[in-house]
């Protein structure tokens, strides 16, 4: 997905972004990246000492159900992309 973007939508971000190609696009990788990233986080949290003690979590439901409603979201998000990029419109 990143080649993809990075040639298709990141150089017209700034102009473009009020088209739905380019905003779902777009949305699509920043609710990717965070969720993405929380991910990570609570796998280094729960299963790494690599973390210092203040960092890691105890209490893991709130964080794993919030990432996946994130995931839930970038699912929605990545169909309603493909949708818009390659469906044929009529």
């Amino acid at each position: 997905m990143i080649p993809s973007f990075h040639v298709h939508v990141g150089p017209k971000i700034p102009l473009r972004l009020g088209k739905a190609y380019y905003a779902l696009a777009t949305a699509h990788a920043a609710l990717g990246t965070l969720a993405e990233i929380a991910a990570w986080y609570i796998l280094l949290a729960a299963g790494t000492k690599v973390l210092a003690p203040k960092l890691r979590m105890t209490d893991y439901k709130l964080w794993t159900r919030s990432v996946r409603v994130l995931w839930w979201l970038e699912l929605v998000l990545g169909l309603a992309t493909y949708i818009r990029w390659y469906v044929p419109r009529s």
